[in-house]
């Protein structure tokens, strides 16, 4: 490693800095002693730029190798010590930076200023290769602490020319690849960060190195296959931890622990989640860590809390996290799940949405100018309900409508219209079909469509999300086919169904029953039933049974599948017809609705289906 000319250190001084590097880049047994060793000698023999390249060199690859913080506060005191100006040029100082810089951004070393990013990028130019990695391994952290994408861009395009230099070793180069793709996934690029894990795997199995290994299995357990292969990721992770016993690894179990914490969530199981969450806690008291360190793991506590209903203890982990300072885009992240984790609390205790309103408004805005769409990534569903009452509350559609897209996040129950859903169908005034591959409306439209699928599709519309049996279905549309026969023609027209709709998911058949599937088809008859559901739950005459009345009504066009003569779409019509009726009857009769109102709502009801007029008699 090269010395800058300021350096006053003799070339024999410099030599067991040398061997430590080539011991930590093949991860010999006790290297990280020696390292230490080297830098509290030098420190000794007042050769703070050699001192300070050590201890900044062992700050990084104890913090990357997420083990255990053995050195760490001896080397933070030779880094106070010798202070940012001998790390001012020449390749020992941009060591001295690579671990000065992480141990900042963690607020445990205040003496030094925060990194330069495009000043040491800069100098990284001239650096030999590994030196330029290790920098790039702190750097990227820090980027991707303080949501930096753009400076990241630009030291991944940099480092892409590094990593293919023949001198640069597979060590450094493992561990910028995993410092890669955490900032990555942090912003939403999951499979450009798989595909980076999938490369520190390859080449800690090439050249035989453990650590590298243990880590990169940790982290692509914790990324990716808690959610693909929960299975995959539990072994994955029990791998990591094979070649090491908690005092000596300890942070290596606390990741296995909070790999577990994620498979727990992904399955629902809240309350094992908080129990392995609580468990990674312990093992990172046992690493030393620093307290900024363990953000991520009581992120995830917290998460667990949520899942588990324990609202109050959500939001207090989360401002727990806040007392240790962190950097302000993190900052700012944590402030918006405190206020993310309020919101939540006040819908499940059912305070009003006008209340609410305003503090949705600021979350989706704070989200928006995070760019974080990926927000609570393993409680898809408590987003999804947060999402679906922005929408309805017409709060930045467009943007939640792409995060939602982005995640591709399934429609919590009773999600609004404008949720970007994969089906849209309209059953009442009239039939009309939104889909991805085109528009139908009373059997025509802009898409030729056979009829056999159209009718069924009405026939499962006509019910909203409610299942009807198989046999019931084919006994409607095939009532000249011997049982037999009908199942067959039912099996090929939804075969055709699901492919005239572009979407295998819209319809679900399950236990001889069909429906249509909520998650990702709107319907405007099921829509209709919420309300009037709604309408019948809240006092008589009360506010709420007029709004959920009001929303009824602009839902009823006019008759169920008006130009049907099918028995089975006239016992829908008649049904809803009866029911909307009902709920005019309702309202009107209360003690707060003035006589004006009930017949301004009754006769919006009959201009749409004058059948309704006589119900009302």
């Amino acid at each position: 490693m090269a010395r800058a000319p300021a350096e006053s250190a003799s070339t024999e001084q410099t030599a067991p800095l040398l061997d430590a590097c080539r011991a930590i880049a093949t991860e010999a047994e006790g290297a990280l002693d020696l390292a230490s060793a080297v830098a509290l000698q030098a420190q000794a023999h007042s050769d703070f730029a050699l001192a300070a390249a050590t201890a900044g060199l062992v700050i990084l690859v104890e913090h990357l190798q997420s083990a255990n913080y053995i050195h760490a506060p001896r080397m933070l005191a030779v880094l106070a010590k010798t202070g940012p100006a001998v790390a001012a040029e020449g390749s020992n100082g941009l060591l001295a930076w690579a671990g000065a810089a992480v141990a900042h951004d963690y607020g445990v070393l205040p003496s030094w200023p925060a990194a330069d990013v495009s000043m040491l990028m800069e100098r990284a130019h001239r650096a030999p290769a590994d030196v330029a990695l290790a920098l790039a391994c702190a750097l990227g952290e820090v980027c991707e602490r303080n949501g930096h994408d753009a400076e990241f861009a630009m030291l991944q395009a940099q480092m892409a020319a590094v990593e293919a230099q023949p001198e640069a070793s597979p060590f450094w180069r493992g561990h910028w690849t995993i410092v890669s793709a955490w900032h990555l996934q942090s912003f939403a690029y999951a499979d450009a960060a798989a595909s980076r894990l999938a490369e520190a795997q390859a080449l800690a199995s090439a050249h035989g190195l453990a650590g590298l290994g243990a880590v990169a299995d940790l982290q692509r357990a914790r990324l990716f296959e808690s959610r693909r292969d929960p299975a995959l990721a539990l072994a994955l992770a029990d791998r990591a931890v094979a070649q090491g016993d908690p005092a000596r690894t300890p942070l290596r179990f606390a990741d296995r622990a909070d790999v577990r914490c994620r498979v727990a969530m992904r399955a629902s199981d809240f309350h094992a989640a908080v129990g392995h969450a609580r468990r990674a806690a312990g093992y990172l008291q046992a690493a030393a860590v620093w307290p900024g360190f363990q953000a991520t793991y009581r992120v995830n506590e917290a998460y667990a809390l949520l899942g588990a209903g324990a609202i109050d203890g959500a939001v207090a982990c989360f401002r727990s996290i806040q007392e240790t300072p962190t950097p302000r885009f993190l900052a700012a992240r944590v402030q918006c799940l405190v206020d993310l984790a309020t919101l939540i609390g006040a819908s499940r205790r059912g305070e009003p949405p006008a209340l609410r309103r305003e503090a949705l408004a600021g979350v989706i805005r704070a989200l928006r100018e995070l760019e974080w769409p990926n927000v609570l990534p393993l409680l898809p569903q408590h987003v999804a309900e947060v999402f679906a009452r922005a929408l309805e509350a017409g709060i930045e559609p467009e943007w939640v409508r792409s995060a939602i897209r982005t995640r591709g996040l399934a429609a919590p129950p009773a999600a609004p219209e404008a949720w970007p859903w994969a089906v849209k169908l309209r059953a009442l005034g009239g039939f009309e079909v939104v889909a991805e591959l085109g528009t139908f409306a009373h059997g025509g439209g802009s898409h030729k469509a056979a009829s056999k699928p159209l009718d069924l599709l009405r026939l499962l519309a006509a019910n909203g999300l409610a299942a009807v049996r198989t046999e019931t279905a084919a006994e409607a549309l095939w009532p000249g086919e011997g049982r037999e026969g009908r199942q067959k023609a039912f099996e090929v027209t939804a075969s055709r169904l699901r492919r005239l709709l572009g979407a295998d998911t819209a319809i679900a058949i399950h236990d001889n029953r069909v429906r249509l599937d909520g998650r990702f088809v709107w319907v405007d008859v099921q829509a209709l039933n919420d309300r009037l559901a709604a309408c019948e739950a809240a006092a008589a005459g009360s506010e709420v049974a007029g709004e959920a009345l009001d929303g009824a009504l602009i839902l009823y066009r006019g008759p169920c599948l008006a130009d049907s003569t099918a028995p089975w779409a006239a016992a829908a019509r008649e049904r809803l017809r009866a029911r909307v009726a009902a709920a005019l009857l309702r309202v009107a009769c209360g003690p707060g609705t003035a006589p004006e109102r009930s017949r301004e709502r009754a006769l919006r009801a009959i201009a749409a289906d004058s059948a309704i007029k006589a119900l009302l008699s």
